[in-house]
């Protein structure tokens, strides 16, 4: 999905119409993000994590920081933004993310699982 928006995105800066295809596919990945996230946190409070809230308000920032870039983009239409957050700001929140936050939580659901 993500390679996806990135071949738009270049398609379009090089002067091919796909602007409508962009916006669905962000809102795809807008709705993908906001599912995944849900259950994730639902995995988090079945089992009592207890940073629980922290873990929660770092997808809700992030989600804040997904929904901008993509009403940015449909509003503006400038390619510029949404090509930044594509290629730098998204990776490295889920480089992050996923190296530290998720990481604690996979252990933390694993051990759960066991017990």
């Amino acid at each position: 999905m993500i390679n996806a928006i990135y071949d738009l995105i270049m398609a379009i800066e090089g002067g091919r119409r796909r602007r409508a295809l962009l916006d669905e596919k962000l809102d795809e990945l807008l709705i993908h993000t906001q599912t995944h996230f849900a259950n994730e946190e639902r995995l988090m409070l079945e089992a009592n994590f207890p940073p629980y809230a922290m873990h929660r308000n770092a997808h809700n920032l992030f989600l804040e920081e997904l929904q901008a870039a993509v009403s940015d983009w449909k509003q503006e239409q400038a390619i510029g933004p949404i090509d930044q957050f594509m290629r730098f700001t998204l990776p490295r929140w889920m480089k992050d993310h996923i190296s530290t936050m998720d990481y604690v939580t996979a252990g933390y659901l694993a051990n759960q699982r066991r017990n």
